[in-house]
This record gives C-alpha cells, sequence and structure tokens, in this order.
C-alpha cells in the first residue's frame, strides 16, 4: 500500500509505501475513525507525528536554529545593536552566517568589557589591605 503526501500548491506528492501489516492496521483504525470526532483527534495525532518525521528528515541547513544559536545570536544583537534577519530566524543556515557575520565583531567588543567583578575584587583588596596594615601596627604597639 502507498500513502500519498499531497501538495497542489508546489506541485508536490510523495508517494510513501508501508508493509502489508502497517496497510492492514490502517484499514483497521481507519474503519474505527468513521465518527467525525474522533477522526479529528486522529489527524491531529497524525499531524503532529508527520511534522515531527519530516523536521527529522529535512536536511541539516532547513531546520531550525538550535537553542544555543538563538542564544547566541541574541547575546550578538543586544550587545552590536544589530537586527537578527527573520530567514536567520527560520532556518539553521542562515542563523549561522549571521553569527559568523558578527562573531568577530562582538568578541571584540565583550574583550574591552573589565570583568563584572572588577570592582568587588579591588574593594575586597584594599579590605584586606587596610586589614593587614591595621594589624601589623598594633602588632608592633604590643611590643
Amino acid at each position: 500500500m502507498a500513502l500519498y503526501l499531497v501538495n497542489p500548491g508546489v506541485d508536490l506528492t510523495l508517494e510513501l509505501y508501508i508493509a502489508p501489516t502497517m496497510e492492514e492496521a490502517v484499514c483497521i483504525q481507519w474503519e474505527r475513525v468513521e465518527d467525525k470526532a474522533i477522526r479529528q483527534t486522529f489527524v491531529r495525532k497524525l499531524e503532529k507525528q508527520l511534522e515531527r518525521l519530516i523536521a527529522e528528515c529535512m536536511d541539516w541547513d532547513l531546520k531550525e536554529p538550535t537553542p544555543a544559536q538563538a542564544s547566541y545570536a541574541a547575546l550578538i544583537s543586544r550587545k552590536l545593536d544589530v537586527s537578527i534577519p527573520s530567514e536567520a530566524m527560520k532556518y539553521r543556515f542562515h542563523m549561522a552566517l549571521f553569527i559568523d557575520t558578527y562573531n568577530e565583531q562582538y568578541r571584540t567588543e565583550i574583550s574591552k568589557l573589565p570583568p563584572k567583578n572588577t570592582v568587588e575584587i579591588e574593594k575586597a583588596q584594599a579590605l584586606v589591605a587596610k586589614k593587614m596594615k591595621a594589624g601589623s601596627s598594633s602588632d608592633s604597639d604590643a611590643c
């Protein structure tokens, strides 16, 4: 048995072959979904699974950007005040191009910034120096 996926808008027809045992199961399932409400539930489940399977089979560059890519692109966008192109939000390849385009500039900008805790470190060092100075002067007074 073959199942057909058809998208007339782009003249796409895919013929998908299934094993005879699966064909029998599909026929039984179809008999069970004669009721419209039950059929809609079955169709929604099938749509979700089919969408997931199609996404898994797509070439890497046509998949959605990874969460890591999206996060890094957001950092670049905020720091450099550049917008992320709509194509980059949809496709992994375009997101990689965006990141490659701005990565060096972003790293340069980040390297110019002092570490976030520099002020706290300097305060702590000053406090330690003050305590050591106060401690050493009280030790010499005791002798």
